[in-house]
């Protein structure tokens, strides 16, 4: 009882604090991720404080997951957004069941010009439409971040996001990962290969050749053994989605995750050249939910493999209909950026089925 008021008292604080900043340092001019990099800073001070314990939530034992050889604390997971670890720190204390780096591509990459991300109505929806076309480190550097003691501490699974630009690309990727992770005393790590990515120069998917997909995830079967995530765009058609599915029943340990964010042209959200450096960007939040259950039915009804359910959760009622509905684990993003106290919450209330 004490945790859920704590959980309920700090949700409500960290969203008047969030709508405060944003208030303050995203409106003129415009650009959210002024907003973000400052709540990202305070962020890193709050969890190297003893404040951070405020933050931590027993996650109840009952709700573990299991999939293959991966032991999830629960079925809510990161979406693969983040990567530093002040983070994925406060989304582990509070309860999350395991986290996922944000795409890593082969080199350093500063993403797309500023500004990039936006909050946005679409259909009605609080959202957020992003083009940062994937800022990252680059793999080298990368791999250094990977074995983080805070992290690894809860022996919860750790995803790495493998993305590329062709498919050599995302095999060296994959590659220098795997033989890196072969040196880490650790074994839940798995691996997301990003297929879509909306928010990269021509909003369209990294990757839609499904036979040089078929071809890329037997490559990486034939060097690790490691389970495999692959990521699919709600913009995907629903035949080409089955045909993935169709692909990954015949390689083993891999799961479907539907979906990432959904392209949408900045012109349709009332963002201009001013507020948004591109024609469009990837829109994150809860208008993606209902195709997201949609998908999870359908894959569910014709296939066996294991199924991510990632797009617009933001509930305790959407993560149960999700699970009920055949996904093994469901993916959050919007979410842990609005409102995370709600995490602690939606686990005490699946213990409590």
């Amino acid at each position: 009882m004490l945790s859920k008021f704590r959980a309920k008292l700090l949700s409500i604080k960290f969203r008047a604090i969030r709508r405060f900043v944003i208030t303050v340092l995203a409106k003129i001019p415009r650009d959210l991720e002024r907003a973000i990099i400052f709540g990202d800073t305070l962020n890193h001070f709050l969890m190297i404080s003893p404040f951070r314990y405020f933050f931590k939530f027993k996650v109840p034992k009952d709700i573990q997951t299991n999939l293959y050889d991966l032991s999830f604390a629960s079925p809510l997971i990161s979406a693969s957004f983040k990567d530093d670890v002040s983070s994925l720190l406060q989304w582990q204390l509070l309860g999350i069941g395991g986290i996922t780096y944000k795409t890593v591509l082969k080199k350093p990459s500063k993403g797309n010009l500023r500004p990039r991300i936006q909050e946005i109505r679409y259909q009605g929806e609080y959202g957020i439409l992003n083009s940062l076309g994937l800022p990252n480190k680059g793999v080298e550097k990368f791999k250094l971040s990977i074995p983080n003691k805070k992290l690894i501490n809860f022996n919860r699974p750790i995803g790495v996001s493998i993305g590329g630009n062709s498919d050599k690309e995302y095999f060296e990727v994959f590659n220098s990962i795997d033989r890196y992770l072969n040196s880490v005393d650790y074994d839940q790590f798995f691996y997301e290969i990003n297929i879509s990515c909306p928010n990269t120069e021509d909003g369209k998917c990294l990757s839609d050749d499904l036979d040089s997909l078929k071809k890329l995830l037997e490559k990486f079967r034939n060097v690790s053994s490691r389970v495999i995530f692959v990521k699919v765009s709600p913009d995907s058609s629903v035949d080409d989605i089955l045909s993935i599915c169709n692909i990954l029943s015949k390689i083993e340990k891999t799961v479907i995750n539907v979906g990432n964010s959904k392209y949408v042209r900045a012109s349709n959200v009332g963002l201009t050249q001013k507020t948004f450096s591109k024609e469009g960007g990837g829109l994150s939040g809860k208008y993606l939910y209902k195709n997201t259950l949609k998908m999870v039915q359908l894959i569910s009804s014709k296939y066996s493999i294991p199924i991510v359910a990632t797009g617009g959760v933001c509930s305790y009622e959407q993560v149960k209909q999700l699970l009920d509905n055949g996904a093994t684990l469901t993916g959050m993003a919007t979410l842990l950026v609005t409102d995370p106290l709600l995490i602690p919450q939606i686990n005490q209330r699946l213990s409590n089925e």
